[in-house]
């Protein structure tokens, strides 16, 4: 559990150093947009997924390396969708 917590901590720092390179939230960001982003900004939007993820029903919990396979899948296939959308299809909403 301190792991998890530890890994948390540092991807908000390393979410909060990306700044204004990442302005929009997953509820608005277009995947191209997302395509765009830098390795630390594709990171800052699966962690805020991957928050997300664990308020949920535990039934339902998607792995990190699932978000992120499923975003670069189905972002780079439809590049006019938005993460959000791409979010429901990888949880099978």
């Amino acid at each position: 559990m301190q792991y998890r917590t530890i890994l948390a901590g540092l991807t908000l720092a390393l979410a909060a150093s990306v700044g204004p390179a990442f302005a929009q939230d997953a509820a608005t960001l277009a995947c191209a947009d997302y395509a765009k982003l830098d390795n630390a900004g594709k990171m800052a939007v699966q962690a805020e997924l991957e928050s997300l993820n664990s308020q949920m029903a535990s039934s339902q919990n998607v792995s990190s390396a699932d978000i992120a396979a499923g975003l670069n899948d189905d972002c780079t296939a439809n590049p006019d969708k938005l993460v959000a959308d791409a979010w429901k299809k990888i949880k099978g909403m």
